[in-house]
């Protein structure tokens, strides 16, 4: 009787537990999506003016005619495409939660329906295809069919836009690549998402600004990827300790250090539909093959074994606008005034993150001709302390001017200074994507023509100055 008693006063605990509590607990793991990934297709070959050869016939001032031919062009596309080919696939393979078929075929953006509507009558039917079916311009086999009946993700890439050119002041060339891409659910039928990714390149060979452009395709495809929900990682809290916090998968999912990771609990609302509340941020610090190690950063209530997980997609770099002020060290009255801004690499870094960065120094133009800026790179090393981090950094690099009238000079950028400088930053996590900082330090641009002229203006546009920095800004993920 007492044992019946036991039970029942345990169930009843429950039902009030779980009838007064506003969240649900329970955790979803992602598993490896498995996706079909179309060749790349295109309308039409492009007829941009990229000449090999020119003919020209005049005949008195009567009659004229000239005559370009632009085959280079065209074999120049044709070497982008299968670039752009590989790109697609690598990106897929390397992401790591996916299981990848190549499929040989290329899929024209108006024959999808078509296709799925073929698919979804030989998964209905179960007939057996005598021959090969004509989708467009493309032929499927009963084997291709075959291999695509089960819970795949159809990716279906297009060039929807297309150009080759020189620019109109400078002799080089610009390439432009957008290239569609559509997400096709077989298990339904569904298209689950379309996207656009456009990219360029620049330089003087037409081929390398091609490749420029191409190049630039994978980045910002995975992150468009990663931001697709359908796509998204969810895992959970194994273990934790202090603020080390111990989460399923790994490598074997393709996490990478400096992921960050959303705390996230379902609840019901008065009105009984169910949403999801985000109460803590996770950055990824150390991955394993089969689980990693989290550094939280945030999490009200507490965190505790058993909290879902959810992947917060970044492109993979911080990008931090700021100003500083030069004290002069001795005199401490205001040297200069630099505003600038730098990228610091996230994604596959933890502690250590190198950067990049530019600066506009303030010590005026040369009569209206160069304008002053500061390039450099360098590195820093973080240290979390929750919301609040404290990164020292570093950074070397050369100054210079760049003209403002591109007719009158014949390069792009002109050396001037060499120098860098080193902060002491503290940043504050005022939301999951925005943080705050001070930053303190010495800076220093020793000029290479620094006192050779007599003109006041020109002097302190090569001048060496440097000095005690002090500054902020802010930081958007």
């Amino acid at each position: 009787m007492l044992k019946r008693q036991g039970v029942l006063a345990t169930v009843v605990l429950f039902v009030i537990l779980a009838v007064s509590s506003p969240y649900l607990s329970a955790q979803e793991f992602s598993e490896r999506k498995q996706v079909a990934v179309f060749r790349l297709s295109y309308y039409g070959e492009p007829r941009d003016p990229v000449p090999q050869s020119q003919t020209y016939i005049r005949i008195g001032n009567i009659f004229a005619y000239s005559r370009t031919v632009e085959s280079e062009t065209t074999e120049i596309f044709q070497q982008a495409v299968g670039a752009i080919d590989e790109q697609i696939r690598s990106v897929f393979i390397n992401m790591g939660r996916f299981d990848v078929i190549g499929l040989t075929q290329r899929m024209q953006e108006s024959n999808v329906d078509a296709f799925v509507n073929a698919l979804r009558s030989y998964r209905e039917d179960t007939l057996e295809i005598p021959e090969a079916v004509l989708v467009g311009e493309q032929a499927f086999t009963e084997q291709d069919f075959e291999r695509l009946v089960g819970g795949f993700v159809l990716v279906i890439p297009s060039v929807s836009f297309y150009n080759l050119q020189r620019r109109d002041r400078e002799q080089d060339y610009q390439a432009t690549i957008e290239t569609s891409f559509t997400f096709v659910n077989v298990e339904d039928f569904s298209t689950i998402g379309q996207f656009f990714v456009e990219t360029s390149g620049t330089d003087d060979n037409a081929v390398t600004a091609m490749r420029r452009a191409v190049n630039g395709i994978p980045g910002q495809l995975e992150f468009r990827v990663r931001s697709m929900p359908i796509f998204q990682i969810r895992t959970g809290v194994l273990e934790i300790a202090g603020r080390s916090v111990i989460m399923e998968f790994g490598q074997n999912m393709g996490l990478q250090r400096g992921d960050e990771y959303a705390v996230v609990q379902r609840r019901v609302t008065s009105t009984g539909h169910t949403t999801q509340d985000e109460t803590g941020l996770l950055v990824v610090e150390e991955v394993r093959e089969e689980f990693s190690i989290g550094r939280l950063l945030y999490a009200n209530p507490n965190i505790v074994i058993g909290d879902q997980l959810q992947e917060v997609p970044r492109m993979g770099a911080d990008i931090t606008p700021y100003a500083n002020v030069l004290l002069n060290i001795s005199t401490q009255d205001l040297e200069v005034l630099l505003f600038g801004a730098r990228i610091t690499a996230s994604r596959g870094f933890f502690a250590w993150r190198p950067l990049v960065g530019i600066e506009i120094p303030t010590t005026t133009t040369l009569f209206g001709f160069l304008f002053p800026m500061n390039v450099y790179v360098g590195g820093e090393r973080n240290f979390y302390l929750g919301r609040l981090k404290m990164h020292p950094s570093f950074g070397v690099g050369v100054g210079g001017a760049v003209p403002v009238d591109d007719s009158l000079f014949e390069d792009d950028f002109y050396t001037t200074h060499v120098g860098g400088s080193l902060r002491l930053t503290a940043s504050y996590l005022v939301s999951r994507d925005t943080m705050v900082f001070l930053e303190t330090g010495v800076a220093g641009w020793h000029g290479f023509y620094d006192r050779n002229w007599s003109n006041s203006t020109v002097n302190r546009f090569f001048a060496s100055y440097g000095g005690i920095l002090v500054g902020g800004g802010v930081t958007f993920k």
